[in-house]
């Protein structure tokens, strides 16, 4: 499973920081060694699940985790305004 956090640091100042947003992307183990399916949940602040998605056929050998991550954010994203 990947985690990606995201937190807010007002000026800098670790002290302060807070979790703005999250997400988790695992490997559904349907895919091929060269082309992966994966699932992915988007959180909001105070982990306020804010939808679950999937993503098929990822070039997982071809790309990296931040073209896996923009793709999940793309497609959960995409259709809305």
């Amino acid at each position: 499973m990947i985690r990606i956090t995201v937190e807010l640091v007002p000026f800098g100042i670790e002290s302060r920081k807070r979790v703005i947003g999250s997400a988790k992307i695992w490997n559904d183990c349907t895919g091929t060694p060269t082309q992966g399916n994966y699932k992915f949940f988007v959180y909001g602040k105070r982990g306020v699940l804010l939808g679950i998605g999937d993503l098929q056929g990822f070039p997982r050998k071809r790309k990296n985790v931040w073209c896996l991550l923009t793709r999940c954010l793309n497609k959960f994203y995409g259709t809305k305004s």
